[in-house]
């Protein structure tokens, strides 16, 4: 039985796969009958989840030709493109870093992610390359695929049917899980968002991970950020190490404690101190290794925090 998933019909023939728990490469799909093929937003990480994805597309009765948007290089939005078997369309961003990370086998995370499954995950070969804009022409609808980037990494794109005002936004946006910038950039992730809250108010908003939602979602992520940002700009200044867990410790999760995996603020702040550096956009953060220990240790010290009184965040 299939219980990771659930189906979200949100017009005619386009359907939502939304992962249950929306964790660690829990992320969401997006089918959409164009008439004549079915666009496919994001593949999932390995093969069983894939051909899941599949088997909803055959339920519905969705068209066998297809074809695959990307929303950005993680591995869990498209490991599992060449189970579809159709050409795919990606970010330019994005297709540099799937050159950039091709020498690390899928199977090499299992190292942090032991729990997972990655049974045939592979790097995609992106087929077609975008830029800012291009449109995406059925029998049914229309589709457009537009960049915000950078922002959660150096390649992202969204997907908008304009007539049912319906947003697939990738990993743009999270919806009761923690957002991870550890590919992008936080400043620019921030212009990002403000620019969606304004394009997409009143759309039905389909985040890369979570459920359904609609623009709210949009201004609570432009809330974390900020907050993310003035409080390590203060507590930089007040000579408050350079250290992501010392600066986690006391700007805590702000807007976003009662979401999932809020230990994630750790990668966060190690991010924006790469762009206080002045560093680019999506340029490798150092150790990743302490950096996963780091969080481990911030989600004891946020649990003892929370027995005991969270600080007041700067």
């Amino acid at each position: 039985m299939v219980d990771w998933y659930e189906v979200y019909e949100l017009a005619d023939g386009v359907v939502a796969v939304v992962d249950r728990d929306g964790g660690w490469f829990r992320s969401n799909s997006l089918l959409v009958d164009m008439g004549g093929y079915t666009l496919v937003v994001d593949t999932q990480y390995n093969e069983p989840r894939t051909r899941d994805l599949l088997a909803v597309a055959d339920e519905h009765g969705l068209p066998d030709s297809m074809l695959i948007v990307n929303t950005h290089h993680h591995g869990d939005h498209s490991w599992g493109n060449h189970v579809i078997g159709a050409p795919s369309i990606m970010h330019d961003g994005a297709a540099l870093m799937i050159k950039h990370l091709s020498g690390t086998p899928p199977e090499a995370y299992k190292a942090f992610f032991p729990w997972l499954d990655f049974t045939g995950s592979k790097h995609p070969r992106p087929w077609i390359i975008v830029g800012d804009k291009v449109t995406l022409q059925g029998d049914a609808r229309t589709a457009v695929v537009r960049a915000y980037t950078p922002a959660h990494t150096i390649g992202d794109i969204v997907v908008e049917l304009p007539e049912e005002r319906i947003l697939a936004a990738g990993d743009l946006v999270f919806n009761g899980i923690t957002p991870l910038a550890i590919d992008g950039t936080v400043t620019g992730w921030l212009q990002a968002l403000e620019a969606l809250e304004q394009a997409y108010n009143g759309w039905r908003i389909i985040p890369g991970h979570g459920p359904p939602a609609d623009a709210t979602v949009i201004h609570r992520l432009r809330q974390y950020f900020r907050h993310l940002v003035g409080s390590v700009k203060y507590l930089l200044d007040k000579g408050t190490p350079r250290d992501p867990l010392k600066l986690a410790e006391q700007a805590t999760p702000g807007p976003l404690l009662d979401w999932k995996l809020p230990e994630r603020l750790v990668l966060n702040i190690a991010r924006l101190l790469k762009d206080l550096e002045g560093r680019p956009p999506g340029e490798p953060l150092d150790n990743l290794s302490q950096l996963a220990q780091a969080m481990q240790e911030y989600t004891r010290i946020l649990e003892e925090q929370r027995r005991h009184g969270l600080p007041q965040p700067p």
